[in-house]
């Protein structure tokens, strides 16, 4: 539903008529948070309430927590992926940058190999069941304890309303033991 225009006088100006796209970047970007729990696998399906064959799970207990988590690694590497789908909203000014944060760790008796211990987050557009990549900025590592990783997706050619998808890819390396990522939260910024 299209915004209606705001008539208001202007003492300067007299009877004067405002659209709603007058008002675009007026207010600062708001944070928005992605719920755990819409998030599907790299198929699009439902995730389950436990990882594996490369899908993150949902790990839930009620009072307690609520996380995306990977398979456990075994003195291995283990890819597990999450995609969540959003629309931008009226707010989001035409091909401004859109910070995406993942506040992230991961957890474990195992060594992990830190270089190989990353979040890679990948974005696109998807209009008429066509998806078109965007640029993302580059993985980064894993902490051990709970932190925000900030990606950047490039705005360039986007507009309010366009549909997005992120898809979020978890590698988590150990050397020796088990290890396993997990995945607090989820927001971009428009």
């Amino acid at each position: 539903m299209a915004n209606p225009p705001v008539r208001y006088f202007d003492t300067a100006l007299g009877d004067r008529v405002l659209q709603f796209s007058d008002l675009t970047g007026l207010w600062p970007a708001i944070k928005r948070y992605l719920a755990l729990t819409s998030a599907k696998s790299d198929a699009g399906v439902a995730l389950s309430a436990t990882a594996s064959s490369g899908a993150m799970g949902v790990s839930r207990t009620a009072g307690s927590s609520l996380v995306l988590v990977g398979e456990a690694t075994s003195a291995n590497a283990k890819t597990d992926k999450a995609m969540f789908e959003f629309d931008l909203p009226d707010t989001y000014v035409a091909n401004a940058n859109i910070p995406v944060t993942v506040n992230c760790n991961y957890s474990g008796a195992g060594t992990v190999t830190a270089a190989s211990t990353t979040m890679t987050v990948s974005a696109y557009t998807e209009a008429n069941g066509v998806e078109t990549a965007l640029t993302v900025s580059a993985a980064q590592q894993i902490p051990s304890t709970a932190a925000d990783l900030v990606f950047t997706i490039t705005g360039t050619g986007l507009a309010a309303g366009a549909h997005l998808v992120i898809e979020l890819t978890m590698l988590v390396t150990s050397s020796s033991g088990a290890n396993t990522g997990q995945v607090n939260s989820v927001a971009y910024t428009a």
